[in-house]
């Protein structure tokens, strides 16, 4: 007897998102996928491919997570301090498991590095609302004159960047209060 699917697409995004979290794109068969998923075989492959599942569970992680972090990001107000507590806040959910496995879209670039250009695009995206948001921060820094040379906010977007990716390495091997440590040792080094 033929299963009826019971979920909603989105409902099947939501879930498949966080399986391609935990196993990559590669790690997970489709016939494994519709297992977790809930579903029958035959409609991973016919219905919903497993690829189309998992570029759009990248979007809903970039609206679910990323985006509403960025958004809070953006309208904070006290320059350094802002990063310091969007560090910080990352660093808990790193820890708690609310980013199960660091961050989705490194991973994901990581995994599939050139392989597709729709991943590559959205990479492309993901890192540069995240670039935005840093420049957002640090103009309002320069403004409340924690940051002396304008000029140098460009570099220093880009040096948050490599901090978050080594946050989604360290916290792997470091605890709560080294991990914090090294954030605030880092952003001394933005004046």
């Amino acid at each position: 007897m033929a299963r009826v699917l019971s979920a909603t697409y989105d409902e099947l995004v939501e879930k498949a998102q966080r399986v391609f979290w935990l196993n990559g794109y590669k790690g997970i068969s489709a016939k494994e996928l519709s297992e977790e998923l809930g579903v029958s075989s035959s409609t991973i492959y016919t219905k919903y491919p497993k690829e189309m599942l998992f570029m759009d569970s990248l979007d809903y992680y970039t609206s679910t997570y990323s985006d509403p972090f960025l958004k809070g990001l953006r309208e904070s107000t006290e320059g350094i301090k802002s990063l310091q507590e969007f560090f910080y806040a990352l660093i808990e959910a790193l820890l708690d498991r609310t980013f199960p496995k660091s961050c989705l879209m490194v991973n994901t670039i990581v995994e599939m590095r050139v392989e597709n250009q729709d991943i590559i695009q959205k990479y492309h995206s993901y890192i540069s609302k995240l670039s935005d948001s840093y420049k957002v921060v640090l103009r309002k820094a320069h403004k409340l004159g924690q940051i002396k040379d304008e000029n140098r906010i460009d570099a220093y977007a880009e040096f948050l960047l490599g901090m978050i990716f080594s946050l989604s390495i360290f916290y792997k091997i470091q605890d709560k209060s080294e991990l914090k440590k090294y954030v605030d040792e880092q952003l001394k080094l933005i004046d």
